[in-house]
């Protein structure tokens, strides 16, 4: 063989080796995977858990005078998990009361004392036996049916007593296919969860 066919041949081969690589680590890859609550991480928490990519930090609302003589709680945390129709929407938050029942703690966000609490909530289950990250938790989930042409929203909400304040932790989603979203990314997240060192 010639020796300028040996080396395109010898060039050709070390492409397609090269892309097989590159295919191979892409395949290896797997899901991104990013550690939430710790000081360096998009959220400082008294706990830490795990979420899936692709994910973006939301803006904190600011929380005037007026509105902290209602709650007892600070808002601590908000991302967005996934993209377009696939998006779940979590929240965390870090209520003050220590040593709380994390059931009376989940009632106090959840509106509970609202007088309309529950027009529109159906399915609703609530464990109040759970322990997560060795503390003592709760956690609940239902669909709200709003009026009019409102897309249905699907919520999980677990509360985790932590030495720093009880931490409330909501996961919801109103698109089609949310149910198993907010699911999965429930799941992880409390599987997940560790109380921060």
């Amino acid at each position: 063989m010639p020796s300028h066919i040996r080396r395109r041949t010898a060039g050709l081969l070390g492409v397609a080796l090269l892309a097989g690589a590159a295919l191979g680590c892409a395949r290896d890859e797997g899901e991104r995977v990013a550690s939430m609550g710790g000081a360096r991480s998009a959220c400082k928490l008294p706990v830490t858990f795990e979420v899936g990519g692709p994910w973006k930090a939301r803006p904190l609302e600011s929380i005037d005078s007026g509105t902290k003589t209602w709650f007892h709680f600070s808002h601590a945390c908000k991302l967005d998990l996934g993209v377009g129709k696939a998006m779940v929407e979590l929240t965390v938050d870090v209520d003050d009361l220590k040593g709380n029942n994390p059931r009376e703690v989940l009632g106090g966000h959840d509106g509970e004392h609202i007088s309309s609490h529950g027009e529109y909530t159906h399915d609703e289950h609530i464990n109040e036996t759970a322990t997560v990250a060795e503390q003592p938790a709760a956690e609940m989930d239902y669909r709200i049916d709003p009026p009019a042409d409102i897309p249905n929203f699907w919520v999980r909400k677990l509360a985790v007593v932590a030495p720093k304040g009880t931490i409330v932790v909501e996961v919801k989603s109103n698109d089609p296919g949310g149910k198993e979203r907010t699911r999965q990314v429930y799941d992880r997240l409390k599987s997940s969860m560790r109380v921060a060192s």
